[in-house]
């Protein structure tokens, strides 16, 4: 399961335009405004087993830090 979101930056791609673009490649998720919302969504639709993987820009990784 893929949650799009997107980085707290002027220059930060919409999570809507990103969830757009992987779909197209297969790659179909949520969109989210905040790497927070995502987060949580994530976090509330896994099981205590599951490993959560953020990726994506520094940005993004640093907001979950």
């Amino acid at each position: 399961t893929y949650y799009f979101t997107q980085a707290s930056i002027p220059r930060a791609l919409p999570a809507t335009d990103l969830a757009c673009k992987a779909g197209r490649f297969g790659l179909n998720g949520q969109p989210y405004s905040s790497v927070d919302q995502a987060l949580a969504a994530a976090k509330s639709e896994s099981r205590p087993d599951d490993l959560i993987f953020v990726g994506g820009s520094t940005f993004v990784v640093a907001e979950v830090l």
